[in-house]
């Protein structure tokens, strides 16, 4: 994965997934993949997740209107274990099943706590930024609900 983080690039991204993922059919899986999960309240079960990713390699998810295909191993390879190393999502997060009766390990998309105003200069800034525009896609979300 390589990034174009300068602070230009950054700035005028429509969205965060623009900066994350510079390759457009990645981008489009996490698009799909994120979508999926604001549906599902930011969470995903890893049976879901797999659930989820046998779709995608089948052509059954449209993306505009036509089929996307993107394989299992690029989505938990690329997509996934980038968001995670990023601390976009959380794996293994616990959460109480209320039908089951028992606390499940889920990914779960973050918020993040961030201030006001961005930093004065450098790696802080374009952090700053990254995370305003991911908390603005997930505005409605608050981890736990």
């Amino acid at each position: 994965m390589r990034l174009n983080l300068s602070e230009e690039s950054v700035i005028n991204a429509k969205s965060v997934l623009e900066v994350l993922f510079p390759n457009k059919k990645s981008r489009i899986a996490a698009k799909l993949l994120l979508e999926w999960m604001k549906e599902n309240k930011g969470r995903a079960t890893k049976n879901a997740l797999n659930n989820f990713s046998k779709r995608l390699e089948d052509k059954e998810l449209m993306y505009g209107n036509s089929p996307f295909k993107y394989s299992r191993r690029n989505l938990y390879g690329t997509v996934i274990k980038n968001l995670v190393k990023l601390g976009f999502l959380q794996r293994n997060a616990p959460i109480w099943d209320e039908r089951l009766q028992k606390t499940l390990k889920v990914y779960q998309i973050q918020i993040f706590d961030i201030p006001n105003k961005p930093p004065a200069i450098g790696f802080w800034r374009l952090s700053y930024y990254i995370c305003r525009k991911w908390n603005e896609e997930f505005a409605y979300f608050i981890p736990g609900q």
